[in-house]
């Protein structure tokens, strides 16, 4: 009995890596079985998001090229099932291949390798391999003992388990639901290091999108495009064609490639058609090749059974665009395009910023990018009782990109700025302590640091950078070990240091400092930010704050009843927002000095004033002694 199966085991991967089994979708057609969402068995057919998909894959590999691709999808269009299939075909057709699949959860990642082990379930007797291992993590094609077998592997994993992609090299990945890992980047800079980079290998990469300006977001943007002709429904790739030296490419695949995703017309077809609304008629005008009447039909029934009539829900499941799925999904803070437009015409565009994947605007108007770091050149030791007057704070100009203070307009005499300080979590913390220099007046950010650093050290930073900048307004956030941070600066008795006016408490008004940012105060910085960028009136200059304001996002939390809760803004999974909220405190601070905005004329003011700003104090007087008749002719002065 040994010999024999050692024999059948011989036969079988001799005629699996005979060559006779190369061709994929015939070998899915022939011997790959699924299980279809009516619950029924039958062999893999690929629709048409998988054959454009496929046909990407292809062409990559005959043009001898690593396949390296970042897909935005609708839901539920066999793209799991159809890179599962690609991959388990290259492992049993072919000596020594190893495939590595990740998911965000654990039931992901055991519903995707299901699939897998149903394909090697039901191949035929003669082209079933023999496995070392076969269980709910692994398949181990080789034989149970000796060498012989094919020697391929197929694992599974979770994106939390980031050391165990570092143990082996794979030739095949399969990362699925990305936007939805909670550190990405960690993930994929560990997973990417196992892969090597040369024809014959595939690093595949889809997901739902859960937003815009999260890691799968800027990664989709930053990717290229395979055809010279970009499909219409991948208009963000129009304005963003992604970074010249990417070597991922981008693919959206919209919900009616999916051919199940059809019904029948409830209605004849003229009183179909003349019932179409203008959205519809958008659809069939833009994608009549893909996208017929049934199509719609089976948008209707879905946008009412499935999504409770909520079109914005149908969008954020089924988008129709790539442009669709990624402004549906999540809660972007700040309007997008205004954002983009801020990267475009504002933000700095030196060689080091530069963003991967927009272009520079014709209207930019920053400034040269310099590098410093920031010296005392008084000669003073430190000590308990330094003040700030024992300060002599100088600049020392650094290699590009090596200096922690970026200034884009060093201070000019009569100026007035604001400092302000997001402080991390220490020196050993992975967010950053950043400050950000705003100009009073013209609301220009002019000058940026960034950096980890101890607190007394950072203490003393911000401190000469406030000197350096005219004795500007020094506004550190006092949350957390900000509080240390206000601590050491107020030993200094620097005397231009942020006091806001605390009136939540139940004895007199307290003078308190720095900047304490709660749920009050956020929503204040948020809402100013929001109106200087839609209003045109500030300019921002580092790409860190840009990018980080464009993930910036709005999270509703729910309660425990399933009501609507407070909201929570915050950066997605992974990302950082010190720059972000760093810019927004001095955005706020701005508008609290005096200077602040554009200067409006004393008559403009009295125009705009309704009746009772043109009162005198005596009119108020009279006003509450007379009688209701005089009050009369009164309330009529100045009309």
């Amino acid at each position: 009995m040994a010999r024999a199966g050692k024999k059948y085991a011989d036969e079988a991967t001799e005629e699996l890596t005979s060559g006779v089994h190369d061709d994929f979708i015939e070998f899915a057609e022939a011997h790959l079985r699924i299980q279809t969402k009516s619950g029924e068995f039958k062999e893999l057919a690929l629709n048409r998001s998988q054959l454009l998909r496929e046909g990407l894959i292809t062409e990559m590999e005959n043009a001898k090229r690593p396949v390296r691709v970042w897909e935005a999808k609708a839901r539920q269009l066999g793209c799991s099932t159809h890179v599962q299939a690609k991959m388990f075909h290259r492992c049993i057709t072919n000596h020594d291949e190893v495939a590595l699949v990740a998911a965000h959860t654990e039931p992901s990642v055991r519903s995707i390798f299901t699939k897998c082990k149903m394909f090697y379930d039901f191949l035929p007797e003669r082209l079933r391999p023999l496995t070392r291992y076969n269980n709910v993590y692994e398949l181990d094609f080789r034989a149970p003992s000796g060498p012989a077998g094919l020697r391929s592997r197929f694992i599974v994993m979770t994106a939390k388990s980031i050391d165990d992609a570092r143990g082996f090299t794979a030739r095949q990945v399969h990362c699925s639901e990305v936007a939805f890992y909670k550190n990405p980047e960690a993930f994929f800079l560990a997973t990417l290091q196992v892969v090597p980079d040369e024809p014959g290998t595939m690093v595949y990469v889809e997901s739902t999108c859960n937003g815009a300006g999260d890691f799968h977001h800027s990664q989709y943007l930053s990717a290229n495009v395979w055809w010279d002709e970009i499909p219409p429904w991948m208009a963000l790739k129009r304005r963003f064609p992604g970074h010249p030296d990417s070597t991922w490419y981008a693919l959206f695949t919209p919900w009616f490639l999916m051919d199940e995703y059809k019904r029948k017309l409830n209605v004849p077809e003229k009183e179909f058609r003349a019932s179409l609304d203008a959205e519809e008629r958008s659809l069939l005008d833009r994608f009549e090749k893909w996208l017929d009447l049934e199509s719609l039909q089976w948008r209707r029934e879905t946008l009412v059974s499935k999504c409770g009539g909520s079109l914005e829900r149908f969008k954020m499941e089924y988008p129709s665009t790539d442009e669709e799925a990624f402004s549906a999904t999540g809660s972007p803070v700040f309007d997008q395009k205004i954002i983009y437009n801020q990267i475009e015409n504002c933000g700095c565009w030196c060689e080091l910023c530069a963003p991967k994947s927009q272009k520079k605007g014709d209207d930019n108007d920053c400034p040269e990018h310099k590098w410093f770091e920031i010296v005392d050149r008084s000669g003073n030791e430190g000590g308990r009782a330094r003040l700030f007057t024992n300060y002599r704070p100088d600049i020392e100009e650094t290699m590009e990109g090596s200096g922690r203070l970026s200034v884009w307009k060093k201070p000019d005499q009569g100026r007035r700025y604001v400092v302000s300080t997001d402080v991390s979590k220490g020196a050993a913390s992975r967010d950053w302590d950043h400050a950000v220099v705003i100009d009073i007046a013209s609301m220009e950010q002019v000058a940026e640091w960034r950096g980890k650093v101890d607190l007394d050290v950072l203490a003393e930073q911000m401190l000469m950078l406030a000197l350096y900048y005219n004795n500007a307004v020094l506004a550190p956030e006092v949350s957390g070990l900000g509080a240390g941070l206000v601590a050491m600066l107020n030993q200094t008795r620097y005397w231009n240091l942020y006091r806001r006016r605390s009136v939540d408490t139940l004895t007199v008004n307290s003078v308190m400092l720095g900047w304490d940012t709660n749920r009050k105060s956020k929503s204040a910085m948020v809402g100013l930010t929001q109106k200087a960028l839609k209003d045109d009136y500030i300019k921002i200059r580092s790409q860190a704050v840009l990018s980080e304001m464009a993930a910036y996002r709005r999270v509703l939390k729910m309660t425990p009843d399933g009501d609507e809760g407070h909201a929570k803004m915050s950066a997605p999974a992974g990302k950082h927002d010190d720059a972000c909220v760093a810019l927004m405190i001095a955005n706020a601070v701005a508008h609290y000095c005096p200077g602040s905005g554009a200067d409006v004329r004393k008559e403009e003011v009295r125009a705009a004033s309704g009746n009772h700003n043109l009162w005198s104090s005596e009119d108020w007087d009279a006003y509450e002694t007379w009688t209701k008749k005089a009050k009369s002719r009164l309330l009529m002065k100045g009309r």
